[in-house]
């Protein structure tokens, strides 16, 4: 595909999920706490990684907003818990942080029950699994009966809800 070919595809595919991207921009928008300002924790790659999640849940890529959207989570928890003085925790993985965050109050049993469920969302997108596996997203299509597209969706929308709470604890 060159040149005009290329523009033309690109044309079809833009007016063809329009609509379907401004919904998920117009429920995105209703997740968004009011403030002046946002900030991140973790720095450059934290924003870079919340606007990317934002992006692809935005454009239907939701493989990439749940694997983005818990770096996010990951590097939030773990610049915070650095600010506080854990440097032991710099290269700890999300279950940890979760923990500790837990431990140091920050989190509330409902939020880290939210954000646990993200992360196990997250792992068989991450993680190889074998076929079928029991938290595959192909067995609970399978035995749910729903089409992958639309668990993807839900899981997705979970973590952009997890990754748009933390967020607003960032919020001045």
């Amino acid at each position: 595909m060159q040149g005009l070919e290329a523009s033309i595809w690109l044309e079809k595919e833009d007016r063809a999920g329009r609509d379907d991207r401004l919904a998920r921009l117009n429920w995105l928008a209703g997740l968004m706490q009011e403030g002046d300002h946002l900030t991140f924790p973790g720095g450059w790659m934290a924003k870079h990684l919340f606007e990317e999640t934002r992006y692809c849940f935005v454009y239907g890529q939701f493989l990439a907003a749940i694997v983005l959207g818990m770096a996010y989570v990951e590097h939030t928890l773990a610049a915070l818990l650095y600010g506080a003085g854990r440097s032991d925790l710099e290269r700890a993985n999300i279950s940890v942080l979760l923990r500790e965050a837990v431990k140091l109050g920050w989190l509330s049993d409902a939020e880290f029950k939210n954000l646990d469920h993200a992360r196990a969302l997250r792992n068989p997108v991450a993680h190889f699994r074998q076929p079928l596996s029991g938290d595959t997203v192909e067995y609970r299509s399978v035995t749910l009966n729903e089409p992958l597209y639309s668990i993807l969706d839900e899981d997705a929308r979970h973590v952009m809800q997890v990754v748009f709470r933390l967020l607003a604890r960032q919020t001045v």
